[in-house]
């Protein structure tokens, strides 16, 4: 018995998806559409506000541009979310988080796990498939992508979403899915469940931001945090720890924060210690402030 709660801010899709969840979950199940057209919460205020008003033991929180394509998945989620140890379950996550700014997808793809279909403007584009078995249908990981992922209710009265950090609509996923894996075991569904996210996301300042805000005031003195199965060399680890933090920094330099602020991050990028990869890395985020 699942209770699906949506932020919504398109009838026409949370329409969409009401049809589409009901031709194809196969259990029992009530939906929580909160309409955020007027209020405009925090999608963290959102979603403990579905979780307050949900009657079933099970969560699952989704967006609305998903669509499920076979039948039956309902039943294989709440199976597996009886487990006691069981925190979040969702499609596509990393079993690394690493001590420098990033989102939940880090550079290191034998680090990535996922199973979903993902479109752009609306055509389907490609099956991302990493690290999971059919044999073996839950891989675990440290952190999942919020487009859509299920826990249970009682998991969640432990670690509600955090509302007085996260006044957003960024960042929510990762910092929910670390609080619970402190307690819990996160996984990536690898069933056969054939899920479609519509949207590729962005980085947007706001996400620039959040992301900072989350790591500074939260979970800087907590990471790096992996999975057990994962086996990684100290250099291994810098080298993707540099990729990640050029990645963040040159995706913040497109956006309109502050240039002061765009300053500061360059600035402790360049007294990273030196590689010739960080070498070049410097120099091309230097160009790209400087023309900003």
């Amino acid at each position: 018995m699942l209770s699906i709660i949506i932020c919504s801010i398109s009838p026409e899709r949370l329409q969409n998806i009401k049809q589409n969840i009901e031709d194809t979950i196969g259990v029992d199940y009530e939906l929580i559409a909160i309409d955020n057209r007027v209020n405009n919460w925090p999608i963290a205020r959102v979603y403990n506000e579905g979780a307050r008003q949900a009657r079933y033991p099970y969560l699952f929180f989704v967006h609305e541009d998903v669509i499920f394509h076979n039948s039956g998945w309902g039943k294989a989620i709440e199976e597996k979310l009886d487990e006691p140890d069981c925190g979040v379950i969702g499609f596509a996550g990393s079993k690394v988080m690493t001590d420098c700014y990033s989102g939940w997808g880090q550079y290191n793809y034998h680090w990535h796990s996922a199973y979903y279909f993902f479109a752009n403007d609306g055509v389907t584009v490609d099956l991302e498939a990493y690290n999971v078995k059919l044999k073996e249908p839950y891989d675990p990981v440290v952190v999942v992508d919020g487009f859509a992922f299920f826990v249970r209710r009682d998991v969640w009265a432990q670690c509600p979403f955090d509302e007085a950090l996260l006044t957003g609509f960024h960042c929510y996923d990762i910092d929910f899915s670390l609080q619970v894996g402190q307690k819990y075991r996160n996984y990536v569904c690898g069933l056969d469940i054939k899920i479609e996210h519509l949207s590729a996301g962005n980085f947007s300042s706001s996400w620039v931001l959040d992301t900072i805000r989350l790591y500074d005031n939260k979970w800087k003195q907590m990471l790096p945090l992996k999975t057990d199965d994962v086996r990684m060399s100290s250099k291994a680890y810098r080298k993707n720890k540099e990729e990640l933090c050029y990645r963040f920094l040159f995706k913040a330099l497109r956006t309109d924060v502050p240039r002061k602020l765009k300053k500061q991050l360059l600035n402790s990028f360049w007294q990273r210690p030196f590689t010739w990869r960080h070498f070049t890395h410097c120099l091309s985020c230097t160009l790209k402030y400087l023309r900003s």
